[in-house]
């Protein structure tokens, strides 16, 4: 056996260390997890659409690929009839396609996609470790990383089946492809953040805060000189052939997503907005020595050995703000999770520069005092995280984890539908958890009651109920053959008018519903309905295609 070289001995502790790091978070975000209940509740909002739109590829590639000449985008038109909740077009592709290749090796059930949330918020925390680390210590890193991972907005982030933590990553690793860049100016690094950016875009469109990355980091270091170079440039026609298609493709429906307009009040309104979500979101002591953090590296981004890693981490949470207090999309605290990793490794300098100055000025002081500066400090500034750490409340259940396996108990090969008729939010978390327990998906036709009894734009903003009476409402029903309906009834808030349509209509017609079960002790009770006459008709498979089939790419109501 060969003997270790000085750079394999070196080498072994650090892999070793970070694996051990690793496995921390990993333990610290899956137990948060579990404290929120993300193992045990329904997808729910966004999360329901992302995971049936993973589910779609991995079905494509498990069982589309075999059957013959059938084009993945009609695939995805046959998926989305089945389980009208395929987010892409409103979303990019790359995700899906990661989740799907995931569910590959380790299943489609819910414990398995939580697990690769899990993964992707410890990947962001081990590498603000290994950024953070050389620059300000082993201690206060490992407390930089913990409180990260466990901060409420990254806590949203892995307990959900969200775009919001992969994004982080990616901007992330992207920010540290410009460092070296920067450091070299190698055409090699620019095209590696270029990549980078256009994964990201072809995630989520708030990738896009990068395009200000270059500029800021420019304009930070004064080295306007990168200009001249043709490297500098390289990501523009790089990330434009990417992603520049599937844009001018996607952006109708990715604008009705919009909450807002552009212009000046929007801006005022998010820099407001975003300013009360990082503030509620995160103890102020981290926020304010973020900022200071900021200061501190943007104050000496320009100097001849300027750490550019630290430039460009500066620049990365600049751009996340802009781009946030720019693009109209909404006013979430989530939006602004690709600025937790800066604004963390930022409060980790803030401590390191705090602890020196106090050193300086105790220098004739106790030794120990000097000593111990930097972890008193890193320590005051974590324990200030933990109110805000618990402070989350756990998911709710819903009762459609219990209710869609016996759902699948009555389904019949020869008409196998079922109406989803429940309130907004409530209806695609119902729909995602029949296409989970679907043994040969899609394979059932899971029609949502905002699309069969009523409509509306982007998402139901503009619902109308499509009929006046229950008897219409029941006509409906029996003209689609369907046997079986999953109900949730309506708590009124955001009344959906056919939810309460169809509880008028098991009123009227009491000869005609069978309640198979019923599911208590999640709020409101969900029914397991049978319609009498149409369990024995076979499905109308044409009519509800036609009915279900998405509007347009990306369109998943």
């Amino acid at each position: 056996m060969m003997p270790d070289t000085p750079a394999t001995a070196g080498a072994r502790p650090r892999s070793i260390e970070y694996a051990g790091i690793a496995l921390l978070l990993a333990g610290v975000v899956v137990l948060l997890q579990i404290h929120a209940s993300a193992y045990s509740a329904e997808f729910r909002n966004d999360e329901a659409s992302h995971y049936v739109s993973g589910l779609m590829i991995h079905a494509y590639l498990t069982t589309g690929l075999g059957t013959g000449p059938l084009s993945p985008l009609a695939f995805l038109k046959n998926f989305h009839s089945h389980y009208p909740l395929v987010g892409i077009g409103h979303w990019g592709p790359v995700y899906y396609v990661v989740e799907a290749l995931w569910m590959l090796l380790f299943g489609c059930g819910r414990i398995s996609v939580l697990l690769l949330s899990a993964v992707v918020t410890s990947a962001i925390g081990l590498i603000c470790y290994r950024i953070a680390a050389p620059r300000v210590g082993r201690m206060i890193a490992v407390l930089i990383a913990v409180a990260l991972v466990a901060s409420p907005i990254a806590q949203e982030g892995s307990a959900d089946v969200m775009l919001d933590a992969p994004i982080t990553l990616l901007t992330l690793l992207a920010a540290l492809a410009y460092a070296r860049y920067m450091a070299t100016f190698r055409a090699r690094d620019a095209v590696q953040f270029a990549l980078l950016a256009a994964a990201g875009l072809l995630i989520k469109g708030n990738a896009g805060a990068l395009a200000m990355l270059p500029p800021l980091a420019v304009l930070m270091t004064w080295r306007f000189d990168l200009l001249r170079r043709p490297s500098f440039w390289l990501p523009v026609p790089i990330v434009g052939g990417l992603v520049l298609p599937w844009y001018l493709v996607t952006y109708f429906v990715v604008s009705q997503g919009f909450r807002y307009t552009w212009g000046l009040n929007y801006v005022v309104h998010a820099i407001r907005g975003n300013s009360i979500a990082l503030v509620a979101a995160l103890a102020p002591l981290v926020l304010a020595a973020g900022v200071y953090g900021w200061v501190v590296a943007v104050s000496s981004a320009h100097r001849p050995r300027a750490d550019q890693v630290m430039t460009c981490i500066a620049a990365l949470l600049a751009a996340v703000w802009i781009f946030q207090s720019i693009v109209p999309a909404d006013i979430q605290d989530r939006y602004l999770e690709p600025a937790l990793p800066p604004l963390f490794i930022l409060a980790g300098v803030a401590v390191r520069d705090i602890a020196d100055r106090v050193r300086r000025f105790l220098r004739a002081g106790p030794g120990r005092v000097q000593t111990l500066a930097a972890p008193l400090l890193a320590i005051v500034l974590a324990a200030s995280t933990v109110p805000s750490v618990f402070g989350l409340p756990p998911k709710s259940r819903l009762g459609f984890v219990e209710a869609a396996p016996l759902v699948w108990r009555q389904v019949t090969p020869g008409n196998p539908v079922v109406l989803v008729v429940a309130p907004p939010i409530v209806e695609e978390a119902a729909v995602a958890e029949l296409a989970l327990h679907d043994p040969h998906c899609p394979s059932l036709f899971a029609v949502r009651g905002s699309r069969l009894l009523g409509g509306g734009g982007y998402n139901n903003e503009d619902y109308k109920p499509r009929f006046a009476t229950p008897a219409q409402v029941m006509a409906a029903i029996d003209e689609y053959r369907i046997p079986l309906v999953l109900f949730r009834p309506d708590n009124g808030v955001g009344e959906w008018e056919h939810v309460r349509q169809v509880a008028e209509a098991m009123k009227l017609y009491p000869d005609r519903w069978d309640v198979i079960d019923r599911i208590e002790g999640h709020g409101q009770p969900v029914l397991v309905l049978r319609v009498r006459g149409n369990a024995d008709k076979p499905a109308d498979l044409k009519n509800l295609a036609r009915l279900t089939a998405p509007r347009s790419l990306g369109m998943f109501q």
